[in-house]
């Protein structure tokens, strides 16, 4: 890995470390709510698809490594939200399975967090990594996310 690389990938880190912060209570409602859990779960195989296109098919000089792609997809949905004033909810119990734009941004840090030098999850979210208890679902896959 050059130094660029590494500087791309430290930068996509602690932007992506900046607003796991803000959406804490987006791990605690996945934790409790099988819905939003399964919503989460598309979010995923979305993000997922959206970057492997954007790796195979835009044309770069230079390629980028996944987390760098991934934090660009969370800051592109960030700044589109912030533009409409968009505020993760507060509280676990505001969170449903409409909650687009924090459920997204939670499926970036989540696969963010795979990805080698990628962020660590909060401790709050490391449930994610596996299938919580009544959902029937698993995440630990790509490709097998929510059949």
């Amino acid at each position: 890995m050059q130094w660029a690389d590494s500087l791309a990938d430290r930068s996509a880190r602690r932007w992506l470390r900046g607003i796991a912060g803000r959406l804490d209570s987006g791990w605690q409602a996945l934790a409790g709510d099988p819905s939003v859990w399964r919503a989460f779960g598309r979010h995923l195989a979305a993000v997922d698809d959206a970057v492997r296109c954007e790796q195979d098919m835009v044309p770069r000089q230079e390629p980028v490594s996944r987390l760098v792609l991934l934090a660009g997809h969370a800051h592109d949905v960030w700044t589109e939200a912030a533009e409409v004033d968009w505020q993760p909810p507060a509280d676990s119990g505001d969170w449903t399975d409409r909650e687009w734009t924090g459920l997204r941004l939670l499926a970036c840090l989540r696969l963010a967090a795979d990805e080698p030098r990628g962020p660590k999850l909060p401790a709050a979210a490391e449930f994610a990594r596996s299938r919580p208890a009544g959902t029937g679902e698993q995440v630990n896959n790509r490709r097998e996310y929510f059949r």
